[in-house]
């Protein structure tokens, strides 16, 4: 995956990692994304991901796999309704999705997943 991606209320491209040329540079742009204390919306972090950071106009690597690296609390709040249908979407486009709880909630969202 070329981009960080964060997620709350809406969808947020925070940096592509073509602009960074050491593991320095990308651990410091991590370091500067603020977490907002919204909803966690991982519909649409999928669709964004789907739509825009796999798109080639969007510097992706033709030849790279493409790989979404999903860190979750588990609990979506946001569009939840519509994840199931995302998630079909993203593994049809040939997406590989990986996800990573960060709370006890995440069992729930991971049989989606």
């Amino acid at each position: 995956m070329q981009t960080n991606l964060y997620v709350g209320n809406k969808a947020k491209l925070d940096f592509n990692l073509k602009d960074y040329s050491t593991k320095e540079e990308v651990l410091a742009a991590v370091d500067r994304i603020r977490y907002l204390g919204e909803n966690t919306n991982t519909t649409g972090g999928l669709t964004v991901a789907r739509l825009k950071v796999f798109d080639p106009a969007y510097d992706r690597r033709p030849n790279v796999d493409k790989i979404i690296v999903l860190i979750t609390d588990g609990v979506p709040t946001y569009d939840a309704d519509k994840l199931d249908d995302e998630v079909a979407a993203v593994k049809a486009d040939g997406i590989r999705l990986v996800a990573l709880g960060v709370s006890n909630k995440v069992r729930k969202l991971t049989k989606s997943i």
